[in-house]
């Protein structure tokens, strides 16, 4: 089957689609802070660990030797380079928002891990590792100093975003959930990668969910977050209509979870949920049927969490309704108009979920 472009109800994956983006926030709420720092300054704390450069959010090409070099020739010319935009935590661990290319280049650099090509101006440093160039340039690159900007506590979720989007809009645009995977590296992100490449998820969703822009990644933790939600795993989230502040949230509670058990818990339950799908309701079930019967509507994303929250239910409890069953919950769903437009509303959420809970309770009643 053809590969879909597009989710049924995706549009709060676009951060200029994001209905729920209209709340005005207090401006003492937001917290930028304007620093300067050394180059060795910042190679000292990411060597302890206080500076976080993400591995895995890799949104441009990597840097080929001749820009590396050139850098170096700018720092060692005195000539100004752009601002670096970090994003600071709760435990006060910073992660670089922008400036990851250069920050890894002036670590490696000054660690001899590459020698300077290609440079046009000082050309007596063709050649030359960290290490090789004499005390005087060695010392300018330490003592370089850098502007920076950190984006600190309490400052809200959804500000940061706005703040990660206005930075990076050099490239290519990303959305929302490829900005959370940049923003919350941890237990959560490998979580989700982990399960994106399972082949049950896979065949339950007829291998119809593009990984790129993370579509996949992003519906599996929408699913992973109601289902930690609605099961009370934790008190200390609510959801209130906005989606990108409650799945950070759920991102920040899957990272500093205490719970060792817990990830292999929700690990087990996503693999034995996709199989239970499969295997007792086919590869269609995430999709609302087409009323001309000829065209396959796309995988709906509000039907994937709520079903699959179900069928964690039913396994949970023994149950196994029929698909005929399935199918009058799905029409009774397509109808209500929660699944395409306003979905992420405390309503339609609401109604989605207690609809599950219902069905369940009287599924007996769709039996012929």
């Amino acid at each position: 089957m053809k590969e879909l472009e597009e989710l049924e109800g995706e549009n709060s994956l676009d951060i200029n689609n994001d209905e729920n983006y209209k709340q005005i926030y207090p401006l003492e709420k937001i917290r930028i802070e304007k620093g300067r720092m050394s180059l060795f300054e910042i190679k000292r704390r990411q060597e302890r660990g206080d500076i976080q450069i993400n591995p895995e959010f890799q949104r441009e090409d990597v840097w080929n030797y001749k820009q590396k070099s050139e850098l170096i020739e700018s720092v060692l010319m005195g000539i100004p380079i752009p601002v670096f935009y970090f994003f600071e935590s709760k435990d006060t661990k910073i992660q670089v928002v922008d400036g990851r290319q250069r920050i890894t280049t002036f670590i490696d650099f000054m660690n001899d891990e590459f020698d300077l090509k290609q440079v046009k101006i000082i050309t007596d440093i063709v050649g030359k590792k960290f290490s090789d160039l004499n005390v005087v340039q060695q010392r300018k690159i330490e003592d370089y100093q850098v502007d920076t900007y950190t984006i600190q506590p309490p400052t809200p979720e959804q500000v940061k975003f706005n703040i990660f989007d206005r930075v990076n809009r050099g490239g290519t645009r990303l959305n929302n959930q490829e900005m959370r995977n940049a923003l919350y590296q941890g237990n959560s992100t490998e979580l989700i990668n982990e399960l994106s490449k399972e082949e049950c998820f896979k065949k339950a969703t007829a291998h119809s969910i593009k990984s790129n822009h993370m579509k996949d990644r992003y519906i599996i933790l929408r699913f992973i977050g109601f289902y930690i939600y609605y099961s009370k795993i934790t008190n200390n989230i609510e959801y209130k209509g906005n989606i990108d502040d409650f799945l950070s949230e759920i991102m920040l509670f899957l990272n500093n979870t205490m719970d060792i058990y817990l990830i292999s818990e929700l690990k087990f339950m996503f693999k034995n949920t996709m199989n239970f799908t499969y295997d007792n309701y086919g590869q269609d079930i995430f999709r609302f049927n087409n009323l001309n019967g000829i065209n396959k509507r796309p995988i709906n994303m509000a039907l994937f969490e709520s079903l699959s929250y179900l069928f964690t239910l039913c396994m949970q409890q023994g149950k196994k309704p029929p698909k005929e069953a399935i199918d009058n919950l799905k029409l009774e769903f397509d109808k209500s108009g929660k699944f395409v437009s306003g979905i992420d509303s405390v309503a339609s959420v609401d109604y989605r979920f207690n609809k599950v809970d219902k069905f369940l309770k009287d599924w007996n009643d769709y039996k012929s």
